[in-house]
């Protein structure tokens, strides 16, 4: 069933996700609930994991942050994590949880404890300190993944309306010399992915929508870049990835990645697993 507007969206969807990323939610749910034989469930499984990566940004006394991301306060705080969260027209820094206290969200007595003391299933606004912790100890998501800042996928940053080319990432392998974990939990080596991004250049170049159906372009321009090919080269970047552009030529294609309906780059094929 494909949602009108972000009102239509689940109650759990609307709970768990900002504006910005329900508005990603509903045009994935939509696109890929369009594909002959689409599950309901696979269609949720990926807008939901589309949404969780992608982070709004917004400007904080001067400088840019991303919203609705936890982060940790440094040591000495009399606050254990912070979160930038939009109040009305403005952007507010909501400090919460104890330094000293863990969170034994993975007891299910604790958990269960703590959300009741506090009647996290009434807390909804985001500009409140009860709100964020509250999230802290939901089942489901470590703390680690929430406030974890390298969750970024391939994005589509730049657009030549003229020449029908689309810039970004196609995928990101670190983010300031961490893991950068793909949709499906797991990552790409820097080097290995270089390789990679090579040999598809060499053979294949084809682009398709949500990797079935036919082709609708082809990438054009292809620059793995690792800290030391960024190094050699004098370019600064706290990211190692695949950078690509792609020529589009399906019309209705191209009308989407304007829209905003197809924001972002995935890259296909076939690996072999190593466990780390």
């Amino acid at each position: 069933m494909p949602y009108s507007n972000n009102d239509e969206l689940p109650k759990a969807v609307r709970d768990k996700l900002s504006a910005h990323q329900q508005s990603i939610f509903r045009n994935v749910f939509n696109s890929m609930m369009g594909q002959e034989g689409m599950s309901e469930s696979r269609a949720f499984a990926g807008a939901w994991s589309q949404a969780k990566q992608a982070v709004e940004k917004a400007e904080y006394q001067g400088r840019s942050v991303e919203l609705d991301k936890p982060f940790r306060m440094p040591a000495g705080s009399t606050k254990k994590f912070g979160v930038y969260v939009k109040a009305g027209d403005k952007i507010k820094k909501v400090t919460f949880g104890d330094p000293n206290m863990e969170i034994r969200r993975d007891d299910p007595d604790a958990r269960a404890n703590f959300r009741a003391r506090h009647s996290c299933d009434a807390a909804t606004d985001k500009t409140t300190p009860r709100y964020w912790s509250c999230r802290m100890w939901e089942a489901g998501t470590s703390v680690s993944e929430m406030t974890n800042k390298v969750q970024i996928v391939g994005e589509i940053l730049k657009r030549d309306d003229e020449e029908r080319l689309a810039f970004g990432w196609a995928y990101v392998s670190t983010v300031d010399n961490q893991i950068s974990l793909d949709h499906s939990g797991e990552f790409i080596r820097p080097d290995q992915l270089a390789k990679a991004a090579t040999n598809f250049m060499l053979s294949l170049r084809t682009a398709k929508t949500m990797h079935s159906g036919a082709s609708i372009g082809e990438v054009v321009h292809s620059m793995p870049l690792t800290n030391e090919i960024a190094k050699a080269l004098g370019i600064q970047s706290n990211r190692e990835g695949w950078l690509v552009a792609i020529k589009v030529y399906d019309d209705q294609v191209w009308q989407d990645v304007k829209s905003g309906k197809l924001a972002a780059f995935s890259i296909g094929g076939h690996a072999l697993k190593e466990m780390v």
